[in-house]
């Protein structure tokens, strides 16, 4: 397992020293899928580095994040080849920034609060309009398309307490999305992402460098910690329906109670078996395939159906179901009062076996890197259509502990919310006065000049 763990750290300096190597060649998705997906795999592996360690679900967990690293592998080599054949073609060309800096800053405020107000206001209303949730669900992505907006708009002024406020409200995200429905998941994406975008628009990385340990750490301290007061978290949300004060008392719990990591505590190591270790249900899966309890299915998670819109076909049986898929895989009896993804190494797997993936995990990484230049070429150019729908389509792939039928849905979901929103507020905000919007086809993007002198 240690052995792996060092190609693991291999493979990240690998995508920022070879896929990521430039600020205005963004790699913000890239970056960040690579480290999602990491958060459900690495963390596992690690508590079982001690070969003496009392911990059940050894053999298969390392099976299983052989497979990861092997995922990675393609994904990394994937975002390589991709940065080697996007930015030929865009050299020597011309290119006019519509949007001035600051106003950045002010778009991003927007596009951020009208994210806050879709995800926590408008989506638990949603439910009632069928088809209506996927849109909605989407519009709550531009939360970080706005942090990313405030931090280029501080990084192209040279803004640091812009860019110091706008980390402040990180750790808000989290607590934001547990007080509202008991899962710290979406926030915790969020945050990465985030963090994501100004590492790699920033030239001063080796803040990150030396803060990562630490911060690995403590975020590891505050999850043992929350899983260990997580029962009580949800029964007084979900089942006493307590009010924000009285939910805010006990999420107050993480701080007053707060333990630090250690992994001799079987407590902490069943914390991070639990939920940061998919390697176990990815090994398990491999196992029973290899000892022939089971077939692979041959893309049957992915299901057409789920494109089409319940608002067109009201009878549409229920697709997805990743708990009642992983059951079956791997033979392993699920909760059936809780929420399971498949996770995209599992399904990979499960789909076409080790060629699936290779191969899944190549084009992944070639999508994510190419999205991230349409991303930076629309910054440069002030495209803010192109940017909101290259981005919102790029943070709804950030679920690699989803179904990939979920994916699917919310890209089709992010296309049509990011241009709703560009539609609807922001062209409503550039007629009263706000910034200058143009068409994307009124310029011919320079990646040279995208994220231009952020001097973070």
């Amino acid at each position: 397992m240690t052995f792996l763990l060092f190609i693991w750290i291999g493979l990240l300096a690998a995508l920022v020293v070879w896929a990521i190597r430039k600020p205005g060649e963004g790699g913000t998705l890239t970056l960040a899928y690579f480290l999602v997906l990491s958060l459900i795999h690495v963390p596992g592996a690690l508590i079982f580095v001690d070969p003496f360690a009392a911990v059940p679900g050894a053999g298969a967990s390392l099976v299983g994040f052989q497979m990861t690293v092997i995922g990675l592998t393609a994904f990394v080599s994937g975002a390589i080849l991709s940065r080697s054949w996007n930015r030929l073609p865009f050299a020597n060309t011309n290119s006019v920034q519509a949007v001035q800096p600051k106003s950045f800053e002010g778009i991003g405020w927007t596009i951020f609060l009208t994210g806050v107000a879709s995800y926590f206001v408008l989506l638990p209303l949603a439910t009632l309009i069928p088809s209506l949730t996927s849109i909605v669900a989407a519009l709550g992505t531009s939360i970080v398309v706005g942090l990313w907006l405030r931090l280029y708009g501080a990084a192209l002024t040279g803004d640091r307490h812009r860019t110091l406020t706008t980390l402040a409200i990180l750790p808000l995200l989290p607590i934001a999305t547990l007080v509202n429905g008991g899962f710290i998941g979406f926030g915790v994406c969020w945050a990465i992402s985030a963090v994501a975008f100004l590492f790699v628009i920033t030239h001063r990385k080796r803040w990150f460098f030396v803060s990562a340990p630490f911060v690995i750490f403590f975020s590891l301290s505050l999850f043992v910690t929350y899983m260990g007061q997580r029962t009580g978290i949800r029964d007084l949300f979900w089942n006493q329906h307590a009010g924000i004060v009285e939910r805010l008392d006990r999420i107050s719990t993480l701080v007053t109670q707060f333990q630090v990591l250690d992994l001799a505590d079987q407590d902490h190591i069943a914390a991070l078996n639990d939920r940061l270790n998919q390697n176990y249900f990815v090994g398990t899966g491999i196992l029973r395939h290899e000892s022939g309890a089971v077939d692979l299915l041959h893309g049957a998670t992915v299901s057409p159906l789920a494109l089409i819109p319940r608002a067109v076909w009201a009878d549409k049986p229920a697709v997805g179901g990743g708990g009642d898929v992983v059951s079956l895989f791997t033979g392993i009896s699920l909760s059936r009062t809780s929420s399971f993804g498949v996770g995209q190494v599992l399904e990979f797997y499960m789909d076409f076996g080790l060629p699936g993936v290779i191969g899944g995990f190549f084009i992944l990484g070639f999508i994510l890197r190419w999205l991230d230049f349409g991303i930076a070429r629309a910054l440069a150019a002030g495209n803010m259509r192109g940017f909101l729908t290259r981005s919102m389509i790029g943070v709804s792939m950030l679920q690699p502990g989803g179904n990939l039928v979920e994916v699917m849905v919310a890209v089709v979901a992010s296309f049509l919310a990011a241009n709703l929103l560009f539609t609807f507020v922001l062209m409503r905000r550039g007629q009263q006065g706000g910034a200058h919007m143009r068409d994307a086809a009124q310029f011919a993007p320079d990646p040279n000049r995208a994220y231009r002198s952020p001097n973070t």
